[in-house]
This record gives C-alpha cells, sequence and structure tokens, in this order.
C-alpha cells in the first residue's frame, strides 16, 4: 500500500509542477485560472476526507438512541450510501458541464436563472455564514473529546473540547493560508490515516465475531428489529445525522477549476469516494455493535468508537493510541471542509455577489492561496465555536446546518433534470446521469427538510431544545439572504446599470475555456 502511495504522491506533485505557468501573476489575481493542483488522489481524498470526518464516530449512538435497534440503524447506513451515489450523479454531471471553482452555485445558477439567480445567491449565503463554518465549528469539539478521552481526562466535554478545537481549526486555517499544495498533501496523509483507521475497527470486529478476541457477549445482532422505534420524526432526525456522514461527495466541486483532467477525474473521485465510504460506514457499525452492549452504545453519545477501541484492544492502544488517530481524521475532514469553502467564498467574489469582492476575490501573489477568503471563514467559525453555551452543542450544530445543506443539495439535482431538457447538446456534457436514482435523491432531500417540524411522539426529544429549533434556524436563516440578495441583485443593478448576471449566460453554452468570463461590468459590480 505505502509504495502505490507514494507513487500517487509523486504524480500529483509531477502533474502540479507541469501546471506552475497558471499561478497568479497579480496580488489577488481572479482573472487568470487557479493552478491546476489537483490530481486523481487528491480529489478521491478530498471527498473520503470530509465524509469519513466526525460523522462515523460521533453518530451511530446518538442514530441508534433515535431509531431503537442496530437492525434498523444499518439499513439507514446502507440506504445512506445508495441515496447518496443516486446525488454524486449528479453532481458529476453538472461538475463536468461547469468546470470552474464554485460548484453548486453554478449549478443553481444555470438550473434556476430566475429570478435573479435567486438559488445560487442563497446556497452561497447559507453556505458561506451557517453550513460549513458551522460543521468546522461543530467537529472542532469532536477532536477535543477523543484526544481528552485518550489523556484520561475525567471530563471530555465543554470548554476544554473546544479549546483544542480551537487550536486545530487555527491550525489548519494557517495552513490552508501558506500553501494550496501542502493543503492537499496534508488532506491526503489524513485520508490515508483515517482509512487506515476504520480498517482496524472493521477488521477487529470481524475478528471478535469469530471468537478470535475475548469480549462480553451482547444480543445487538440476534434480537433483530426488537425494540425499532415507529415515530417519523426520530426517522427524519436519524436520517439527518447519517447524511452528516456522508455530506462531503460534493466537496470537490467547489475547487473545480484547480482539477486536472476532470473527464477522467472527477467522475472517479466523486463516485469512488462514496463507494469506498459506504462500504467502510456499513462494516464498521457491524463490528461497533458487535461489541458495544446496546445501553453502553446509546449513552456513549460522541465517543462510540472510543468505547469500542477500549474494549477490544484495552487500555494503551483502546483507549489511547486509537482515539488520537480517529481525532486525526476528523481534523482531516476540517482541512477538505477549510479548503472547499474558501473557493466557494473567492468564487461568489468573482462574480459579483459580494460588493468591493475584487478586494478579497483571487488568489494572493506571494501564497497562491485566498487569504482573504479563508480568514473571513475562520472569523465566522469562530462564532459559532465559541458563542453557544455548553450542553449538546454538537447536535444542535449538526441539525441546523444540515437542513439548508440538503435543501440546496435536492434543488441542485433537480437541475440537472432541468439542465437535461432545456441544455440536451451541451458541449461538456460527458457523462448522464441516471434520473431514478437522482429523483430518489430529490425525494430524501424533501423528506429531511419537512419532517423535522413534525412533533415526535410524546412532543419532545429529549434535547434541552425544542425539537423544532434546528431546522428553523436553517430556515430562518436561509430565508434571511433574501435581504441582501435584493439589494445586491435587484436595487444594485438598477442603480448602477450593471448586470451581475451575465456571466450565467456566458458560460451557459458551456465555454470550452475554462477561465473566468473576462465581462468589464462585472470587474465595475465588484469594485462596489
Amino acid at each position: 500500500m505505502a509504495p502505490t502511495i507514494r507513487r500517487l504522491w509523486r504524480s500529483d506533485k509531477a502533474e502540479t509542477a507541469s501546471h506552475d505557468s497558471d499561478a497568479p501573476s497579480s496580488e489577488t489575481d481572479s482573472v487568470k485560472s487557479a493552478p491546476k493542483n489537483i490530481g486523481l488522489f487528491s480529489a478521491t481524498a478530498m471527498g473520503v476526507s470530509l465524509m469519513i470526518g466526525s460523522g462515523i464516530f460521533s453518530t451511530p449512538a446518538s442514530i441508534l438512541r433515535l431509531v431503537g435497534s442496530p437492525a434498523m440503524t444499518l439499513i439507514l447506513w446502507g440506504l445512506g450510501a445508495i441515496i447518496s451515489y443516486g446525488g454524486a450523479t449528479a453532481f458529476i454531471e453538472l461538475g463536468l458541464m461547469y468546470r470552474k471553482n464554485g460548484g453548486t452555485m453554478r449549478f443553481l445558477a444555470h438550473g434556476f436563472p430566475r429570478p435573479k439567480i435567486i438559488l445560487a445567491y442563497l446556497f452561497a449565503w447559507v453556505m458561506v455564514m451557517c453550513i460549513r463554518p458551522g460543521a468546522i465549528a461543530a467537529n472542532g469539539p469532536v477532536i477535543g473529546k477523543y484526544w481528552l478521552y485518550a489523556a484520561g481526562a475525567s471530563h471530555t466535554d465543554g470548554w476544554q473540547a473546544r479549546g483544542v478545537g480551537f487550536g486545530c481549526i487555527t491550525f489548519v486555517t494557517a495552513i490552508n493560508i501558506l500553501s494550496a499544495k501542502w493543503s492537499l498533501r496534508l488532506i491526503n496523509l489524513l485520508t490515508v490515516v483515517k482509512i487506515i483507521v476504520l480498517l482496524i475497527i472493521v477488521i477487529s470486529g470481524i475478528v471478535a465475531a469469530a471468537g478470535g478476541i475475548n469480549i462480553e457477549k451482547n444480543d445487538n445482532w440476534s434480537r433483530g428489529f426488537s425494540g425499532t422505534s415507529k415515530d417519523a420524526h426520530s426517522y427524519a432526525s436519524a436520517l439527518t445525522k447519517v447524511f452528516w456522514a456522508y455530506d462531503g461527495f460534493t466537496n470537490l466541486v467547489y475547487s473545480l477549476g484547480e482539477l486536472r483532467k476532470p473527464e477522467r477525474n472527477l467522475p472517479w473521485s466523486i463516485g469512488g469516494s462514496v463507494v469506498i465510504v459506504g462500504f467502510l460506514y456499513i462494516m464498521a457499525n457491524v463490528a461497533f455493535f458487535f461489541v458495544v452492549p446496546l445501553d453502553v452504545a446509546i449513552n456513549s453519545e460522541e465517543i462510540l468508537a472510543a468505547e469500542f477501541t477500549y474494549r477490544v484492544f484495552g487500555h494503551s492502544v483502546g483507549r489511547i493510541a486509537l482515539p488520537v488517530f480517529i481525532g486525526l481524521s476528523v481534523l482531516g475532514a476540517i482541512c477538505a471542509q477549510t479548503y472547499g469553502v474558501s473557493r466557494l467564498l473567492d468564487s461568489a467574489n468573482e462574480v459579483g455577489f459580494v460588493p468591493y469582492g475584487h478586494r478579497i476575490c483571487g488568489n494572493n501573489k506571494k501564497l497562491g492561496t485566498p487569504v482573504y477568503s479563508l480568514i473571513i471563514m475562520y472569523g465566522l467559525t469562530m462564532i459559532y465555536l465559541l458563542a453557544p453555551p455548553p450542553g449538546k452543542v454538537f447536535d444542535l450544530l449538526v441539525d441546523f446546518v444540515q437542513w439548508s445543506t440538503w435543501l440546496f443539495y435536492g434543488l441542485t439535482a433537480a437541475g440537472a433534470i432541468v439542465l437535461r431538457f432545456t441544455k440536451p447538446q451541451h458541449s461538456l456534457r460527458s457523462f448522464k446521469s441516471f434520473h431514478p436514482l437522482n429523483i430518489l435523491f430529490i425525494v430524501f432531500c424533501i423528506y429531511i427538510t419537512i419532517f423535522p417540524f413534525v412533533p415526535p411522539k410524546g412532543g419532545s426529544t429529549g434535547a434541552p431544545y425544542p425539537y423544532y429549533l434546528s431546522p428553523l434556524l436553517g430556515l430562518i436563516t436561509t430565508v434571511a439572504g433574501l435581504v441582501p440578495w435584493y439589494f445586491r441583485m435587484v436595487w444594485w443593478p438598477k442603480k448602477s446599470g450593471v448586470d451581475l448576471v451575465a456571466w450565467v449566460e456566458e458560460e451557459g453554452d458551456g465555454p470550452e475555456s475554462e477561465d473566468p468570463i473576462k465581462d468589464d461590468s462585472l470587474e465595475l459590480a465588484t469594485k462596489a
């Protein structure tokens, strides 16, 4: 395995060197193409690294508590893989049609251009203002919990965990500012680490099931569906957490302008990442619940994986070593999130969504990274990390950011279907998604955006906040974007005479050039 990794690493370096001529030539150059830093290995790692973040290690216990039985949790994880693949194929098709940084923002602009590309604007708004900073802030303390657990701390939550998260997020932001290449290398390295961690969990679970490891027996799998919940709200909440773990297959599309050989690399990297992660997730859940008794699993909350490793490997390995590596796995997700969202904000500035965007748009001349975009995202993340009071902040943040995420993912998949009819001869459509799978993905997205508002049985989920608070916050944040959209996309063009949607028409037929559109009115717009 090591020689293969070295070859892939060197291949990435060699191909990157051949694209050094693409480096920015001005202090913040948004006109030249971004350097082509991303090869097949890095592209796959960007998806795998974000999907295998905190989700598989922090949510299985919560999902079990919601649905009542390990058998049903396994069905949900399998369903998550199938539905995610259906969505992934839509993003592959759209990514090959519009091969620029910005991803979903551009896809929505082309799929639903009227009125005034409102869906693209709202997506960029909610992604930058809540989805990514909220997700990074949720992941940070999870690292702290696992590392504090490894250190033998009596309390693994609260401000101690947030302090560790603060340091990790600061470190990742600094690496992203200093070097795009080293950011990708860190993502690649941590992706290998997290795959190894999951493989250790899977293999040790199989060995334990075969009697090779002396563990306390339980009836988790022999009980079948006994105790399974019939509450629709519980399933909506459980699916939200399942798809928190699968969210990440779209991460590459925000950096498409930096992807080499997209016709080959995009389908293999996005589709492959879903298949790899889906298999590992299902097998990891089988291992977790074979080893950890039901009552212990339900009460372990975000450190179920640590409980598993302690029972299988004992104190030295299970209590110390593997939790440290699980924390590194979550760190890899933060790396991938930070890299992708900074490119999205940069693209939003480039197309004129942000007033005075020319001051922060583009890569810094010396560093070759979107410095100002990274600093802005860091500041927003710190608000989400430090502002909420101690308590069950993780579950609140997960459900909060997931509501808007899957609303726009569903709309994007619908846009792929729309564009098949409105742009049937698009010159860059070299891949066609399977519409039945796309529709299944859309139906799921509708389900988890509606049913979180349905009252659970008894009227309470047991959380210290109302059951509807997380989706309501997601809805409010999304709707709040209508205010800046109106002033920027409707009022300002009327006042200044600047056309902020011309770029959509210019990109619409699939230009062969992947350089951002050079438009004098757009340049003027970003300066005001």
